[in-house]
């Protein structure tokens, strides 16, 4: 209806898109930020899980897959250390069955997922 009383002023509908886009924008990029300062400052006074976590290898990583095995079989999950970014490549996943694999091993390898 606007359209048709002031034919004139059809820039103006751009100018307040982009007015509003961008004040929306703005807001989005501050609280991001936020989020951000607020995860490093968690990471920082927790430390790093990744990095904390003792790298499981040679018998113990059969022993866990082992256990990892026996408690699927029962229908129970996996201990959580078999998911963890340094075991995840090592245990042969093709035993397991499927609801117990992770989706994508890699999927979150060098995020602030790992792990």
């Amino acid at each position: 209806m606007i359209n048709v009383m002031f034919p004139q002023w059809p820039s103006i509908y751009d100018c307040w898109s982009r007015a509003v886009r961008g004040a929306v924008r703005n807001q989005w990029e501050v609280l991001d930020a936020h989020f951000a300062a607020g995860i490093e400052i968690l990471d920082a006074v927790s430390g790093s899980p990744v990095a904390t976590r003792p790298n499981v290898t040679g018998p113990r990583l059969q022993t866990l897959e082992q256990e990892a095995l026996e408690r699927t079989q029962k229908g129970l999950s996996p201990p959580r250390e078999v998911y963890d970014v340094q075991n995840r490549s090592r245990i042969d996943w093709s035993r397991f069955p499927e609801w117990a694999r992770p989706i994508d091993p890699d999927a979150f390898e060098g995020t602030a997922h790992e792990g």
